[in-house]
C-alpha cells in the first residue's frame, strides 16, 4: 500500500473511535488511561483537556513523549500515534474542547489554571487493520509504520 492510503486508512479509523487510550512511560513501566481526545487535526495533532494534578503530566514532562492507541473492534483495527506532548494554558483553547459534562471532571471550569491543554505533534503513527488488510508481512505479525520525514511520511513495518 501507499504511504498517502495508509493515512487515509489510519484517519478513517481514528474517526470512528471516540475514545483512547492515553500512554506515558515512568521508569519503564507503561501507563494506560482512557481520554476523550479532539477530532485528529490536519496536520495530525490531536488535543485533549486534563489536570496538572494528574500523574500523567510529569510522565509526559519527563520523559517528552506520549502515545495515544485507538481500537475499532468492528473492523479488527488500532492505531497508535506517538509523538512529543505540548502543555497549552490558554482559557480559549480549553474552551475549545470543553464538553457539557466537562465540569464533572474539572469544576473550576476553563478558567481553571490547574486545568490544561496537552496537544500531541504525531511523529509515528503505527497501523494494522484486518478490515481494510494492513497486515504488512509476515502477515498479521507486524503493523504498517509511517514516521515523519520533514513535511512527509516514511513508511516502513518495523
Amino acid at each position: 500500500m501507499q504511504t498517502d492510503e495508509l493515512l487515509l486508512i489510519a484517519r478513517e479509523i481514528i474517526d470512528k473511535v471516540p475514545l483512547c487510550f492515553a500512554i506515558t512511560v515512568d521508569s519503564g513501566v507503561a501507563h494506560a488511561r482512557v481520554i476523550e481526545p479532539s477530532k485528529l487535526a490536519e496536520d495530525w495533532s490531536v488535543r485533549f483537556i486534563t489536570s496538572r494534578q494528574c500523574r500523567k503530566i510529569e510522565e509526559m514532562q519527563r520523559s517528552g513523549h506520549l502515545t495515544l492507541a485507538y481500537q475499532y473492534d468492528p473492523e479488527g483495527a488500532y492505531v497508535t500515534l506517538e509523538g512529543r506532548p505540548t502543555l497549552i494554558d490558554e482559557v480559549d483553547a480549553k474552551r475549545s474542547l470543553w464538553k457539557d459534562d466537562s465540569d464533572r471532571w474539572f469544576p473550576g471550569g476553563p478558567e481553571d489554571p490547574t486545568v490544561v491543554v496537552v496537544e500531541l505533534s504525531t511523529e509515528r503513527i503505527e497501523l494494522w487493520s484486518s478490515g481494510y488488510d494492513v497486515m504488512p508481512e509476515p502477515k498479521g505479525l507486524s503493523a504498517a509504520v509511517l514516521e515523519r520525514d520533514g513535511e512527509g511520511w516514511r513508511y516502513s513495518t518495523t
